[in-house]
């Protein structure tokens, strides 16, 4: 996938595409640790999500991309990021249940910058069918089997160059056969 440096407005991806294992890396490591602390104590909505298109790093989980924007697809990652928010309570509960869940197997998990909110990064098969087919499918499989609402699973994220920011959680999830350090 394309990593991207901070800000948002950035469209350009640094030259070398990443890992799921490099992702998990910077987001268990330190690196985002101040910016996500400090937008975790943000009261006001519109300035969180200010601070957040400003002051975090992003990949595009689907694909390397040479711009960021959908028409630039060089090469699709056959994954999908459901990006699932306004959780309150329930984040531990379905981080939990996304790790045992019996469809889909969980290659990368952990808490979005709010701390609100999950990304859930799956496998898709894209011989079966299209990116967009495969996003409406899993949707609505997490809001029929985890009882979420159209809101609790972002539907702004079907398109493939859509942006994941990458806070600080040191509790992420990497499936184990992916962790192929040397």
């Amino acid at each position: 996938m394309s990593f991207f440096q901070r800000p948002i407005t950035n469209k350009r991806p640094t030259a070398q595409p990443v890992t799921l294992a490099e992702v998990y890396e910077y987001v268990s490591g330190l690196e985002a640790m101040p910016e996500t602390v400090h937008l975790r104590s943000l009261a006001d909505h519109d300035e969180a999500r200010l601070y957040k298109q400003n002051n975090f790093h992003y990949v595009t989980p689907s694909g390397v991309f040479s711009y960021c924007a959908d028409q630039n697809l060089l090469q699709h990652s056959q994954l999908l990021c459901m990006d699932l928010d306004s959780l309150g309570h329930r984040v531990e509960e379905l981080f939990a249940a996304l790790l045992a869940d019996p469809m889909f197997e969980t290659l990368l998990l952990f808490r979005s910058p709010s701390g609100q909110g999950l990304k859930w990064f799956v496998h898709i098969d894209l011989a079966r069918c299209d990116h967009r087919t495969w996003f409406r499918a899993v949707r609505n499989y997490l809001m029929a089997t985890y009882r979420l609402s159209e809101k609790q699973v972002d539907g702004q994220c079907a398109n493939p160059s859509r942006a994941c920011f990458l806070a600080h959680d040191p509790g992420a999830y990497l499936n184990p056969k992916l962790n192929v350090k040397p």
